[in-house]
């Protein structure tokens, strides 16, 4: 994959995840990232997160089958 390396590096884990609604399926990208998210946060920074987003969305295209939407999380350990 062809990811932003600066954003990729703050990529803890990835995974699918399913929405259905009725008949119709919405394949989700979930992100885990080390980042602050919050803009009061210590260490909060917007380009940062820019690039966090720029390599999610490289996962995005690079993977075999549709993503309909990517959702960012803060990292649970």
């Amino acid at each position: 994959m062809e990811d932003d390396r600066a954003g990729a590096s703050h990529i803890v884990r990835c995974w699918f995840e399913w929405e259905i609604d009725g008949l119709a399926r919405k394949v989700i990208l979930v992100v885990e990232t080390d980042l602050p998210m919050q803009p009061d946060e210590n260490g909060y920074e917007v380009i940062a997160l820019d690039e966090l987003r720029a390599a999610a969305i490289a996962r995005s295209r690079a993977s075999p089958g549709a993503i309909d939407r990517i959702r960012i999380v803060p990292v649970r350990y």
